[in-house]
């Protein structure tokens, strides 16, 4: 059976609370997403999310995942003492960690899938990491669970997005993003278990808003 670290499940319940919220689009596009007819949404509980009027995300019966992918991490700054810019690159064992991270947060959120009950194909769904801001922070309450915060604590940023498409027309349907404040212990050991809440974390809200439950 799954267990969570008592933080975590904190982290969990208040996801929960989160995602019984019910979004908002906007009426019209939203200038960055114009061309493909994305509107902003509000209170989807990611930090930002956009998403094309009458994409029925969860009448999509099937999900395909793409690979993880962290191969084009932007780092803003390496103020965390004694770490260098090059202690915050993805290397390729760190891409694998990080990969395999992600597909068994997806695999646990999304065991309901396949659903038989559907009308629509299949959603491909993409998942990259596209920040890493390491600093410091006072604010412990702001540091995602199982980080195990103190006061000063050396954190990161970790900032990821998601595309959801129409697997069989290429169609771009939303758009998701959201950053998350990390121990920066969390992210130099990225296969552990505090990363694995961070992913299981994204992954069960992102499994809310596509099921619609």
């Amino acid at each position: 059976m799954r267990t969570f670290s008592p933080v975590a499940l904190s982290a969990l319940l208040v996801l929960v609370l989160v995602a019984c919220s019910t979004p908002a689009v906007d009426e019209k596009p939203a200038g960055e997403f114009a061309v493909e007819g994305l509107h902003a949404v509000s209170g989807s509980g990611f930090e930002s999310a956009f998403v094309l009027p009458g994409a029925n995300l969860p009448a999509y019966g099937q999900l395909e995942f793409e690979r993880f992918d962290a191969s084009a991490v932007e780092v803003t700054s390496t103020t965390v003492t004694g770490t260098t810019r090059r202690d915050w690159q993805i290397t390729p064992e760190r891409e694998d960690q990080l990969a395999d991270a992600w597909r068994n947060a997806t695999n646990h959120a999304f065991a309901d899938y396949p659903r038989k009950d559907a009308t629509s194909g299949m959603l491909r769904v993409e998942a990259s990491m596209t920040r890493l801001s390491p600093g410091r922070s006072t604010n412990t309450s702001a540091v995602a669970a199982g980080s195990g915060a103190s006061m000063n604590r050396e954190v990161v940023n970790v900032s990821v997005e998601f595309r959801l498409h129409d697997a069989d027309s290429g169609q771009l349907l939303a758009v998701i993003r959201d950053r998350q404040t990390i121990g920066s212990l969390q992210w130099t050991r990225a296969a552990g278990a505090d990363m694995a809440n961070l992913f299981n974390s994204w992954a069960a809200l992102l499994h809310t808003r596509i099921s619609g439950r």
